[in-house]
């Protein structure tokens, strides 16, 4: 009986030990599954994290150098420019009425100037007859803000819808039209400065100067105040000052008129006013009398006028006269000087003043 019960006890050991080794092969063979599993997620992970780590490192990058990279860059631009801005204006841009080759020597002489305003398509035809006998002394003032315009109401304003008032496009002034003469500012849009504020007065001046400066290359140092002088005050002249390189202003009413001599030179250049206007009726009358004048001191003979004027009171003929008789009187009398408004100024830049102190 013993015996049969260790045979079983045997059988039963045997049969434990036997479920065990399955039990334990099971065991083996989920890990082998997981491992599986664990080795599909590696695969990712390396190349997800390099993925990630890729731009926080580019990034980091970016953000270390660019900056160093934009102060390496963009500080040598900005001091580039400025040097660049500083040598064009001292340099490259000469001031206008500069290259004149007029030696004061210390003599009395009497000077003679011409102005025409708008920048008009008749002034082709006054430069032709200045051409023809050898006079440049005059000014012509434009308004670069009105490029091509046409302002057909000036004729009609004097019955005379036949005249045009027509201005030179950007294009045709760069053609060189004006080569040989003076031309200085006149406003960008020819309006009543008297109402307009600091800041449009400003605008007004400053981006005309900036035009001419563009187009002719050099930079502009007079304005012909537009309108007459009921249209501007003493603070558009303060303004003008303060904010631009305009140095003189002219005018429109007879120097007489403001208590000033016929041929006087201006008390202030920012008040430049003339001896008289073309269209005058003694405009003739009073060029000759300038010429025989004696010279005891400097004197001014200072014409002002339009294109379209030549046109209206039909004064051409009347207009080629005075030219020849300023021709004829400069080659005759070493006294006569023909300088253009800009070339006089800079003459006499350093005794009268701009404005009062």
């Amino acid at each position: 009986m013993k015996k049969y019960l260790l045979i079983a006890a045997a059988l039963l050991l045997l049969f434990t030990l036997t479920v065990c080794g399955l039990t334990a092969c099971d065991n083996t063979s989920a890990p082998v599954d997981t491992g599986s599993d664990a080795t599909a997620a590696p695969t990712e992970a390396p190349t997800e994290l390099p993925t990630e780590e890729e731009p926080t490192v580019f990034e980091t990058d970016l953000v270390t150098e660019a900056p160093t990279e934009e102060i390496t860059t963009e500080a040598p631009t900005e001091e580039a420019t400025t040097e660049e801005i500083t040598t064009e204006a001292v340099t490259e841009t000469p001031e206008a009425g500069m290259d004149h080759g007029i030696v004061r020597d210390g003599t009395p002489k009497k000077y003679i100037t011409i102005r025409m305003d708008d920048g008009i398509t008749q002034d082709a035809r006054m430069m032709e007859i200045m051409k023809k006998y050898g006079v440049d002394c005059c000014t012509f003032y434009i308004n670069t803000g009105l490029f091509g315009a046409n302002w057909a109401w000036v004729g009609q304003s004097f019955n005379r819808p036949d005249v045009t008032h027509i201005r030179y496009t950007r294009k045709e002034l760069a053609s060189g039209i004006y080569n040989g003469f003076d031309v200085e500012c006149h406003t960008l849009t020819h309006p009543s400065l008297k109402n307009y504020t600091e800041k449009q007065v400003t605008n007004e001046v400053k981006r005309d100067a900036q035009n001419i400066e563009k187009i002719f290359g050099y930079e502009p140092i007079g304005l012909a105040w537009p309108g007459g002088d009921t249209e501007w005050n003493e603070q558009n002249i303060k303004t003008i000052l303060e904010t631009t390189n305009i140095r003189y202003g002219s005018c429109t009413t007879r120097n007489t008129a403001k208590g000033l001599g016929k041929f006087s030179l201006p008390q202030y250049f920012m008040t430049w006013y003339p001896t008289c206007s073309f269209s005058d009726a003694d405009s003739l009358t009073l060029l000759n009398e300038f010429i025989a004048a004696d010279c005891t001191e400097d004197m001014l003979f200072y014409v002002w006028g339009h294109g379209y004027e030549l046109d209206i009171f039909n004064t051409w003929e009347k207009f080629d006269t005075m030219i020849k008789t300023i021709a004829e009187a400069a080659a005759a009398d070493d006294s006569i000087v023909l300088v253009t408004n800009a070339e006089f100024y800079q003459l006499f830049k350093d005794e009268i003043p701009a404005w009062k102190e």
